[in-house]
């Protein structure tokens, strides 16, 4: 067994053969191991070492009875033994867990096979409160982590997801598979945090500092926890003097800010002004350090809480250097988004054929990338285009109607207005969605009082 110490190796050479004297007879083994990674290297050795018929079943997340579950998949066969894994992953996990107590006695008459359940601590706390006849008759093996592998995966795991946020920018958020990490990572990383703890190890700052980072980017933005993390992460950085994580942190604040205002609308000028002070230390920081590039990677984030606040000279300022940037570092869907920052502005003041012109060149440039990137085939690059493709575009076309309104070109501006209309999808952005559909209407009626008018004149 390469790569196992001598106690996995120990621990699961009895389980296995516990298993295998089991054959012929019910009866439950839980097998306890917080980290996934190491998890799955267990049941891969165990798979190759087990002698006999060894069913196994992944549960997904919306199983709601095991019994049921492991019947439909074996039918009328009797396996040696039967493995089960994906206990952490299912959503309703409680009602589970009762309904394998009310079926006790099935479990005994039907299936003549010893089960292994694998699991983690959050499980088998539940099993201990939830269904203690299950769990006094099951025999448990505890899988501890080596203390290195969980320093390790702690370090890996940081840096990772440290430079996939760095490289994508104020980009879209990036979901789990796009940062290059499991749906409980958030979790594994508390364990492997709390299992160090126990043993006495204490992170170093640096370290630690990384991993509060990487916990607030997988925690719930719309909670608070994910706050506490970064302000966690802020001063254990601003401790080690290390300027550009401090930069990186203040935008995660201005995001937090973003995402938290969704269950929060109430507070949404203050989350909104915070989330503007946060972006500016961000870009500020950025400055210090002397790396437009990255002032460039973040600088559209503090544009667009700008035009949220209507804060318009700012705003202006803002959009000028951040177009200078995106054309410096080849940035064109940013470059297109400051145009339409700035359309927005001259909308605001009143300068309608400013911003039509700007309009016309936010398009122009998303119009003309789009074309050149309907080649691009990873998924997310993909996920990044449709967001352009079926949100941003529609944004810009949106402006370019208000300005042809403005301009009394109304033909133009209701064939604008349907071509925003039917080029956004609403799920990417209802409310945006809805000001479409709002414009539209305003505009048919619009032209349905000049033909009045007209008509009366004639």
């Amino acid at each position: 067994m390469t790569n196992f110490n001598h106690q996995e190796v120990e621990l699961l050479s009895e389980l296995i053969f516990a298993l295998e004297m089991s054959q012929g007879d019910f009866r439950l083994f839980l097998a306890r191991c917080n980290n996934l990674t190491q998890r799955d290297r267990l049941i891969q050795q165990l798979q190759a070492s087990f002698s006999g018929d060894l069913a196994q079943l992944q549960l997904d997340e919306s199983v709601r009875e095991l019994y049921a579950t492991i019947g439909q998949q074996l039918g009328d066969q009797q396996p040696d033994a039967f493995m089960v894994w994906g206990l952490e992953s299912v959503k309703d996990v409680d009602k589970l867990l009762v309904s394998m107590s009310l079926v006790l006695d099935e479990f005994r008459k039907n299936f003549h096979f010893p089960i292994l359940l694998w699991i983690d601590a959050e499980v088998s706390r539940k099993f201990i409160r939830l269904i203690p006849d299950f769990e006094n008759r099951a025999s448990l093996t505890v899988f501890e982590t080596p203390t290195q592998e969980l320093i390790d995966f702690i370090q890996n795991t940081s840096e990772s997801v440290y430079q996939k946020v760095l490289e994508s920018g104020e980009g879209i958020f990036l979901e789990h598979t796009a940062l290059g990490v499991g749906e409980f990572v958030y979790q594994e990383l508390l364990d492997a945090q709390q299992q160090l703890a126990n043993r006495g190890i204490r992170l170093e700052a640096e370290l630690e500092a990384g991993l509060e980072f990487v916990l607030g980017r997988t925690a719930d933005n719309l909670e608070e926890t994910a706050f506490d993390h970064y302000q966690r992460c802020l001063e254990l950085w601003k401790r080690l003097n290390n300027q550009l994580r401090v930069a990186h942190t203040y935008y995660y604040f201005g995001f937090w800010c973003r995402s938290y205002e969704i269950r929060h609308p109430e507070d949404k000028n203050m989350l909104c002004s915070l989330a503007c002070l946060y972006y500016q230390q961000s870009i500020e920081g950025f400055e210090v350090i002397n790396r437009p590039d990255l002032v460039a990677k973040f600088i559209n984030a503090w544009g667009e809480v700008l035009h949220r606040l209507e804060r318009w000279d700012e705003l202006e300022n803002v959009a000028k250097r951040a177009i200078e940037l995106h054309q410096t570092y080849s940035y064109p869907f940013r470059e297109a988004f400051a145009y339409g920052l700035i359309a927005e502005v001259e909308l605001a003041k009143k300068q309608y054929k400013q911003a039509h012109k700007f309009a016309q060149k936010a398009l122009k440039i998303i119009n003309i990338t789009l074309a050149s990137a309907s080649n691009f085939s990873s998924k997310n690059e993909q996920i990044n285009l449709d967001w352009e493709r079926y949100y941003h575009q529609g944004k810009y076309l949106f402006y370019l109607a208000k300005a042809e309104k403005k301009l009394g070109e109304i033909k133009a501006c209701i064939a604008t207005f349907e071509q925003a209309k039917d080029t956004t999808k609403p799920e990417y952005n209802p409310e945006f969605y809805i000001d479409i559909l709002t414009g539209l209407r305003e505009i048919y009626s619009q032209e349905k009082e000049y033909l009045k008018a007209f008509n009366v004149k004639q």
